[in-house]
Formats: C-alpha cells, sequence, structure tokens
C-alpha cells in the first residue's frame, strides 16, 4: 500500500510539472505569435522594428494602464511595438512568470513594475546577461543590474501628504490614520509613511496630531473593501484624517463614507486620480489626493529603454512630477479628463 501511495505522489508531482512546463511553452508560444500577426483593421499587416515587454502586478489597475498608454504611445510613434504581458487572459499570470516569457521571448527590452524580492533580482539580472535591458518602473529594485529606474520619491510624495495635514491644524490633537498594505516588507509605503512622519515631527504643528497605521487586506478587492467597510461602519468616531496610499483604498474609504452616511466626519486624502475620485473631490467626499504625472512616466519608460538601446548607458533615476488635487484646482483636471488628456 505504501508504494502503491509514493507512485501515485510521484505521478501527481510528474503531472504537475508537465502541466506548468507545457502552460510556459503554449505562453511562449502565444506571445511570439502575436507579436507576428500584428495588424492593423484598416492598412493590413503592420511590422516593428522592435518589441519590448511590459510587466506590471496587476494589469487591471488604471495607474500601470496609464503609463502603459503613454510609453506605447511612444514606442508607436518610432515604429516599435510595445507588449502589455498578461493582460486580458484567461490565465494569471504572476510578475515572475511574465518576466521568464519574456526573457525566453528574447524581447528587446522590458519594463517591470519590480519588487525587492530575490526571484526579481534573479529574473532582472537574467535578463541583462542575456542582452536584454530592463527599466523597473514604479516600484525599484535596486540592488538588481537593471539599467534604469522611472517612479517618483516615495519620501517626497509622503512629504506633500504631510504638509497637506498640516493645513488641517486645530486647536485640539487629532488623529491621523495611514491605510497601508499588510505586507510590511513593502519598503515604498514605508518610505512614504516617513516622508509623512517627519514633515509632521519637524513641524511646530506637531502636537496637533497623532500619527497612526492601519493594515488593510489586499487579498482582493472584495477583502480591501471589507476591511475598509468594518473601519466606517464602526461605532468608533471615525479618525479625524484618513490618508489611502492606493487607488484601490481611496474608492473604497469614498464609497463606504457615502454608503454608510458618513460623509464630513473625516478628511481623506487618496492617491492617484480617475473620473470617480476627482468627482468625489468636487462633491466634498475626498479632501484632496496626491497623484503622480503617469504620461511623463511613460514616455520616460520608453525614452529610457532606446537611450540605452542606443548610447549603452541611461540616468540611474527619472523622477515623474508629483501633483496635488484639491477642491481649488479639481475642475482643471475634471476637464482634461473629459477631452481624454493624461
Amino acid at each position: 500500500m505504501k508504494q502503491t501511495g509514493n507512485r501515485t505522489l510521484n505521478l501527481i508531482v510528474i503531472f504537475s510539472l508537465f502541466v506548468t512546463v507545457l502552460a510556459t511553452v503554449i505562453s511562449l508560444a502565444f506571445f511570439r505569435n502575436r507579436l507576428r500577426t500584428l495588424t492593423a483593421p484598416v492598412n493590413g499587416p503592420v511590422s516593428y522594428d522592435r518589441h519590448y515587454a511590459f510587466i506590471c502586478d496587476n494589469p487591471q489597475d488604471n495607474f500601470n494602464n496609464a503609463v502603459f498608454r503613454a510609453a506605447s504611445e511612444e514606442f508607436e510613434a518610432g515604429g516599435d511595438y510595445l507588449e502589455f504581458m498578461g493582460k486580458n487572459l484567461n490565465i494569471p499570470y504572476s510578475r515572475y512568470e511574465l518576466m521568464k516569457i519574456a526573457i525566453n521571448a528574447r524581447v528587446d527590452g522590458i519594463i517591470v513594475e519590480s519588487d525587492d524580492s530575490e526571484e526579481m533580482t534573479q529574473l532582472i539580472n537574467k535578463a541583462a546577461e542575456g542582452g536584454i535591458p530592463v527599466i523597473t518602473m514604479g516600484t525599484d529594485n535596486a540592488s538588481s543590474h537593471r539599467n534604469s529606474f522611472v517612479g517618483f520619491g516615495y519620501y517626497d510624495l509622503g512629504q506633500n501628504y504631510g504638509k497637506e495635514i498640516l493645513k488641517e491644524i486645530k486647536d485640539e490633537t487629532q488623529t491621523v490614520l495611514v491605510l497601508m498594505r499588510q505586507d510590511t516588507e513593502n519598503s515604498a509605503q514605508n518610505i512614504i509613511f516617513q516622508g509623512i512622519r517627519d514633515t509632521i515631527n519637524k513641524s511646530e504643528s506637531s502636537r496637533y496630531f497623532r500619527l497612526r497605521t492601519l493594515a488593510v487586506s489586499e487579498s482582493s478587492t472584495f477583502g480591501a473593501e471589507e476591511s475598509i467597510s468594518d473601519l466606517i461602519m464602526g461605532d468608533e468616531p471615525l479618525p479625524d484624517i484618513m490618508i489611502c496610499l492606493s487607488e484601490l483604498y481611496t474608492n473604497c474609504v469614498a464609497q463606504a463614507l457615502v454608503d454608510y452616511n458618513r460623509v464630513g466626519e473625516t478628511s481623506v486624502y487618496g492617491f492617484y486620480t480617475n473620473r470617480t475620485i476627482l468627482e468625489d473631490i468636487r462633491k466634498n467626499i475626498l479632501t484632496a489626493t496626491v497623484t503622480v504625472d503617469t504620461a511623463q512616466m511613460g514616455r520616460y519608460c520608453a525614452d529610457a529603454v532606446r537611450e540605452y538601446k542606443e548610447y549603452g548607458f541611461v540616468n540611474e533615476y527619472l523622477p515623474a512630477d508629483i501633483k496635488v488635487i484639491t477642491a481649488s484646482n479639481v475642475e482643471h483636471y475634471i476637464d482634461r479628463e473629459v477631452q481624454g488628456v493624461e
């Protein structure tokens, strides 16, 4: 019986490995075939000089899509093609799997929303060893052989939040709650929080603010919604000020405040911008949002890859502009949104 059980286990392991390898091979063939068969709806087949890969953690995220659109336009204007790998596929792939596919497909360059993991470091280094330039976007991996990082200063972002919070000074002490991911090793959010804390602590008004954090579940959109709904619908008074470090948290908090009729009980500072966030600022559901120039980020990504391909070197860090949108300037951004301007 024991031998039969071991044999069954071995067959299961072998079958699982076979399925994994087969899925990778099929994905690689799919991406290669997709590039060869790209067609224009009117003018027939389109040929591109170079094929680049765009990889991010969440292909549905508006921030990532905005960066991709801007980068794609830059590449296309120069006769190159940028592939949004992993988007609109029935099978979800991790960033690591997509990196392996891009490397095996021998793309001309990779733009990736990185992380600090050892696996990502090894994949970036493998791409570099194969002559594939890698530009990290949004989140860096400074310990790897990446060629450049296009993003924004997380500490600067935190400082912008801190400066806005200091404008909320009142006679009594106020509680400032920062909504953060449960992933405590996420260096980006920790640096943003440090920027907020330092800006407030260095101010003469620091005694009027008490800073706290709340870890929000991000296993799924529903998980985040549930965590935030529990906070908003509770019997306890809401914090005086809330800071949301993601677009998802911003949308969830605004919706929960409306659903539970608690608009006006807390000042909410969001992250990024979309039409809903802009309208929520206009309606005074949100106080403000801090966002990054995604169009600029996309252009910088394209420029960085091309510059390295042409000259063999590129600036190590290309920071995009940070903007604060409040009730005083939100109409300008709504107008741009209506006109389709990034």
